[in-house]
């Protein structure tokens, strides 16, 4: 007789399943106590809202291993593939390790103390760790897995900005653009001129361009969830780099490598590493075109409003946040005051 659909716990494989269409399929929630997080991923797998399970458990049973198995399986079908790596990356080693501690005993100390035990991990991912871990718990919280999060007063380290070590300024281009291959220049001379994220640029296509009105629109973006509409401002020389380009890729990425495919983060990060060792410019990176626009754009004094739209900000908060090694230049600060 073939099973209801509804996640059922198979004890040879310590797993939760539920059967579709007469196939049993895996969840991916391993554990008896992690009813929860299974009814959390058959809602993701089905795109319906499930029942609530005949017998709940209490929360007070729910342990960390089903908090992060359930946040991980709601953002599933939520986040991009390099985000969802990320969570996994940060939050499974943490789960391997407090796992059965149940949700609610979880002291902020205890995962402050995890944070500062990884020997590889720099201020900023200690800080991203425990903000996805905080994540994760105000999402069981709102899934009522929990009765409410115990990471209440969690402190993460603070995070000095790279913009100032990683930041490309002009002449640093130049040297980039001489030690790179041809089709490395054109994508880093396209980040010089409009300040984008290098996954915006890889991701360009013909079609994206509004060849009269000078302008780009970005199809896949950070904000793009949020139903905000990301374009690029281009100036002359990037239109006539776009336009060689669409020449010959008039369908698919217009930027492509040497082989060409299109260009993956960790090709850039490659070819921007071999770049640099040429050029002698340690520590510089593709993200680094883009502090450098920011930077050249506010000391020319254009106004920081105008800053954040051409770099796809909803408000000012993050330039600020983020480039306030800007006060480094006196001159700048000369002429304000």
């Amino acid at each position: 007789m073939a099973r209801t659909a509804r996640p059922w716990y198979r004890s040879s494989a310590n797993a939760w399943y539920v059967t579709v269409n007469g196939r049993k399929v895996s969840l991916g929630i391993r554990g008896r106590e992690n009813e929860a997080a299974a009814w959390v991923a058959w809602q993701r797998l089905t795109h319906t809202p499930p029942p609530p399970p005949v017998t709940p458990k209490p929360a007070t049973q729910v342990r960390v291993a089903g908090v992060v198995a359930a946040f991980l399986a709601d953002a599933a079908g939520r986040v991009e593939a390099d985000t969802l790596k990320l969570y996994r990356g940060l939050l499974l080693p943490f789960s391997e390790r407090h796992g059965e501690t149940a949700a609610r005993d979880l002291a902020p100390t205890t995962a402050e103390a995890y944070s500062r035990q990884q020997p590889r991990w720099n201020d900023s991912t200690r800080s991203a760790f425990l903000a996805v871990l905080a994540r994760a718990f105000r999402f069981a919280e709102r899934a009522r897995l929990i009765d409410r999060t115990p990471l209440v007063g969690l402190r993460k380290p603070p995070i000095a900005s790279r913009a100032a070590d990683v930041l490309v300024a002009a002449g640093d281009h130049e040297k980039l653009a001489a030690a790179a291959p041809a089709p490395l220049r054109r994508l880093l001379t396209f980040l010089h001129l409009t300040g984008c994220r290098p996954s915006e640029a890889a991701g360009l296509t013909a079609a994206d361009v509004n060849w009269d009105a000078a302008t780009a629109v970005i199809r896949r973006h950070k904000t793009v969830r949020k139903g905000k509409r990301r374009v690029l401002y281009l100036v002359p020389a990037a239109v006539e780099l776009l336009r060689e380009l669409a020449a010959r890729h008039p369908a698919g990425p217009l930027f492509r490598n040497r082989i060409g495919r299109a260009w993956t983060r960790a090709a850039i990060g490659y070819g921007v590493r071999k770049a640099r060792a040429a050029a002698g410019l340690p520590g510089k990176i593709a993200y680094g075109y883009r502090h450098g626009f920011a930077t050249d754009a506010l000391a020319a004094g254009v106004p920081d409003a105008h800053v954040a739209e051409l770099l796809g900000h909803s408000s000012t908060a993050m330039l600020h946040r983020h480039y306030s090694h800007l006060a480094t230049r006196v001159k700048v600060l000369t002429d304000a005051a």
